[in-house]
């Protein structure tokens, strides 16, 4: 998972579409976790955990369907750290890459921002 915080940029190819994105936000969602035997007492007991995610505004787009300053949700697991010309920046991981296209088509990133309406 990649170390996410406000005002860092996140960058889509989108299929030659670049989208330029930046964090304005990070909101936590609150789960349980899978229950799990404690070796003290020996009972199962459950464990909340938080998964960041980080609310986006779109700064730069070459995607007709996707306006400048629309809003949009991405979870943190799904996004990974990079630098591109000396600037730290977030991309899609691959393996999410590979997923969406196969799921979506070649137009997944604006399917994704669209969805976020």
């Amino acid at each position: 998972m990649a170390y996410i915080k406000p005002k860092m940029n996140v960058f889509f190819a989108n299929g030659g579409k670049a989208i330029t994105a930046v964090i304005d936000k990070i909101a936590f969602r609150k789960y349980w976790a899978k229950p799990y035997k404690d070796s003290k007492t020996g009972k199962t007991v459950k464990k909340q955990k938080s998964m960041p995610f980080a609310v986006c505004r779109v700064i730069l787009s070459f995607d007709p369907s996707v306006n400048v300053d629309e809003t949009f949700l991405i979870a943190g697991y799904q996004l990974e750290n990079v630098v591109i010309k000396n600037e730290k920046m977030l991309t899609f991981k691959s393996d999410y890459v590979a997923e969406y296209a196969k799921e979506h088509g070649n137009e997944w990133v604006r399917r994704i921002i669209n969805e976020e309406r």
